[in-house]
């Protein structure tokens, strides 16, 4: 009898789990004058911020990156929208990357330096409602990091704050 009620309470333990778990889809959208192609620190962010809710315990989905032109945005949300609710989301996240284009047109340099400013908005699915449209820009990476290190350290900041909004809408 204590096995069946260890393993009863296991399964149940489990399935709340299951249940509290939001379901996030994500769309992460390149903006780079001097670049057609989703560059490595893009795929990079976008890397880091999925990992960020999954190991969360969050259902993670996400449209692939894209690099679009400026007055591609509204076409480019629309369509990741409409694929998030078609997929069951509860919240939408769009991550909007701004390089400086003199500076990153190598599709493969990594550098804090390369990014003007990010934008990012999370949207409740079922209303459609903007519960955050927030923007940051990066600094310099800490005393002891190198490139590379220090853009994995903004998308984590990048991620708590999304984190953070997600948990005052709860």
């Amino acid at each position: 009898m204590g096995k069946k009620t260890l393993c009863t309470a296991a399964a149940l333990i489990i399935c709340m789990a299951g249940l509290s778990a939001r379901e996030l889809a994500f769309h992460v959208v390149q903006h780079n004058g001097s670049l057609e192609t989703v560059s490595e620190q893009t795929l990079m962010i976008e890397d880091i911020v999925l990992d960020y809710f999954f190991n969360r315990g969050d259902i993670v989905t996400n449209e692939p990156a894209e690099a679009v032109k400026a007055d591609g945005d509204a076409a480019s949300y629309k369509k990741a929208f409409s694929d998030a609710a078609d997929g069951g989301a509860a919240y939408f996240i769009q991550l909007r990357l701004y390089y400086v284009a003199e500076t990153s047109s190598d599709p493969a340099s990594i550098a804090l330096s390369n990014i003007d400013h990010v934008t990012w908005t999370v949207t409740e699915v079922q209303s459609g409602k903007k519960i955050a449209d927030m923007k940051g820009r990066p600094g310099k990476a800490a005393e002891g990091q190198d490139e590379t290190e220090g853009v994995k350290s903004y998308a984590a900041d990048i991620a708590d704050a999304i984190q953070k909004v997600l948990n005052e809408k709860a």
